[in-house]
């Protein structure tokens, strides 16, 4: 029994996001030992499978392709100090329209406990401030920044009124008002980011069904 405990407690669960979205996204490598990997999914409109991997200091990812010498080796594409949730969230940012531009990677503690239902994840990677009003609750990001929020809904039937605002000439300038439901049933990652082809500052949220009703 000590020792399942002691194997349980050296393993970690992760799941990975890519974002923006891809329309053919293309698996990635997790490297998990020195010379080892494993591939895994990169979604972009839900989470991916939960991959059972060891307690890992660094999360990096990549793809192993051949050298000169027709070698295998591994060509990192981004990377991460981990952290210590057994259960996490990978977030890939992509740097550019192919994994091979690179990512920004940034993992989340993804424990119902702290992670819950009815809560929402904000990212900003976009290269402008950005901030709002959800439910009860107010938060502004600069570029890179993130925050988790549990707001308390300010409509009937658990509706929270958001507001978002960017920051332009020190003046905040409203581009987003509508109303999201908070339910405990699923979670919310929220990004902002600039269009690649408009160049205006967009927002999307990514819903997480939970498997079952988070306390």
């Amino acid at each position: 029994m000590l020792l399942s405990i002691a194997l349980a407690q050296e393993h970690v669960s992760l799941q990975f996001l890519a974002f923006p979205k891809s329309l053919n996204p293309e698996p990635v490598e997790l490297q998990i030992a020195a010379g080892k990997t494993i591939k895994v999914d990169t979604p972009g409109n839900e989470l991916s499978p939960a991959y059972q991997v060891p307690k890992l200091d660094s999360i990096v990812v990549g793809k192993t392709v051949k050298n000169e010498k027709n070698e295998d080796v591994f060509k990192v594409y981004g990377g991460a100090k981990a952290i210590s949730a057994s259960k996490q969230i990978v977030l890939l940012l992509h740097k550019g329209e192919a994994n091979s531009d690179g990512f920004v990677v940034l993992p989340v503690d993804g424990e119902l406990a702290n992670f819950s239902g009815a809560s929402f994840l904000f990212i900003n990677a976009s290269n402008m401030g950005v901030g709002g009003i959800i439910g009860n609750q107010k938060f502004a990001l600069k570029p890179g920044q993130s925050r988790l929020l549990k707001p308390a809904p300010d409509h009937d039937s658990g509706i929270c009124q958001v507001t978002l605002s960017y920051l332009t000439e020190e003046k905040w300038k409203m581009f987003y008002d509508t109303r999201w439901p908070a339910n405990n049933k699923y979670r919310s990652i929220i990004f902002f980011y600039s269009d690649p082809v408009s160049g205006r500052l967009s927002v999307t949220p990514i819903v997480d069904m939970l498997p079952y009703k988070a306390e």
